[in-house]
């Protein structure tokens, strides 16, 4: 597909995702990209390059609505592993028995499960498909799915953890109640001003908009709202209030000093382009990925994380 509206033409409800990879026909990778993000129908956009690229080239792709730039052959794992978790994990055995090693992380991801989830009512199922895990089942509150994901991720040897499949089932409150709930327990919660932020609750599913001081306050709302009787999803579109933007590597010399400070034996490797910081490098767990991940985004001036970092733990036997 060399054109916006060939590769549009395509799309129907089972894309997942779209690769750009240059050469493109008459466009740059930076316009064909603006074509696909100006539709309506949003799917994730990844661009595939020959490296190394320039820095001013990644920082416009990003800013072009390209969700992840990959340097080739540089980043060829992150890639796989991007398009393994974008895509239905289950394919990965593509009809082959289970390994040992991916009935043994069931076990041991079921044991912790039974131990520290099901006490709270998190009662969910688990399947291994390399080293990913899926969730599947349904839930009474969101914050539930939090829980089970982060306890999880934190066995050695999972990869990631991957709960789309997982239903969020409506309480008794309907759209307009669930609104109020929500409104109510932000109008008493400390650090958060109300009057700054919009709400909409359509079928469980909530739509955060407005300004914020900065990442804590965000972080405390969406906490809050995570922990509301009805809400099944939270979508967050808040922004933190104009200070000026910084320089590339000043940002990145400060997170650098945080992820140091808080992780100092770890190799991880931080570029920032604009407001999107990526990391790569390797973690021992997918509960530690993840917390690095939420400590970058949680400063300020990073507005997106790209995530490139790979486990190294191996599953247990």
């Amino acid at each position: 597909m060399h054109t916006p509206d060939e590769a549009l033409g395509s799309v129907d409800e089972m894309t997942k995702a779209m690769v750009v990879v240059p050469p493109i026909p008459n466009l740059s990778v930076a316009a064909f990209a603006r074509s696909l993000d100006a539709e309506p129908s949003r799917i994730p956009i990844f661009a595939v390059m020959e490296g190394p690229m320039p820095a001013r080239t990644v920082r416009k792709l990003y800013a072009d609505g390209i969700e992840a730039v990959f340097e080739w052959p540089t980043d060829r794992q992150a890639f796989k592993r991007t398009l393994f978790r974008v895509a239905a994990p289950t394919i990965g055995r593509w009809g082959r028995a289970k390994s040992a090693s991916e009935i043994a992380l069931e076990e041991t991801a079921r044991t912790h499960l039974e131990a520290e989830a099901v006490p709270f009512g998190a009662h969910l199922s688990v399947e291994a498909c390399r080293r990913f895990l899926v969730l599947k089942g349904s839930l009474d509150a969101l914050w539930k799915l939090e829980l089970a994901r982060q306890i999880v991720a934190d066995i050695p040897g999972v990869e990631d953890v991957l709960a789309d499949g997982v239903e969020i089932a409506g309480q008794s409150h309907d759209d307009r109640a669930t609104a109020r709930a929500i409104r109510e327990v932000l109008k008493h919660a400390a650090r958060v001003e109300k009057s700054t932020l919009a709400i909409a609750v359509r079928s469980g599913e909530v739509t955060v908009t407005g300004s914020v001081r900065d990442k804590r306050e965000a972080t405390r709302a969406l906490e809050l709202i995570r922990q509301v009787r009805g809400v099944r999803r939270v979508q967050n579109f808040l922004v933190i209030s104009a200070r000026g933007k910084k320089q590339d590597a000043a940002l990145a010399k400060r997170v650098r000093e945080v992820l140091r400070t808080r992780y100092p034996n770890l190799q991880v490797d931080l570029s920032v382009f604009g407001n999107v910081a990526v990391l790569s490098g390797r973690v021992p767990r997918a509960g530690v990925r993840d917390k690095i991940k939420e400590l970058v985004y949680g400063q300020d001036g990073v507005e997106r994380v790209v995530d490139k970092l790979s486990v190294s733990g191996r599953a247990r036997r």
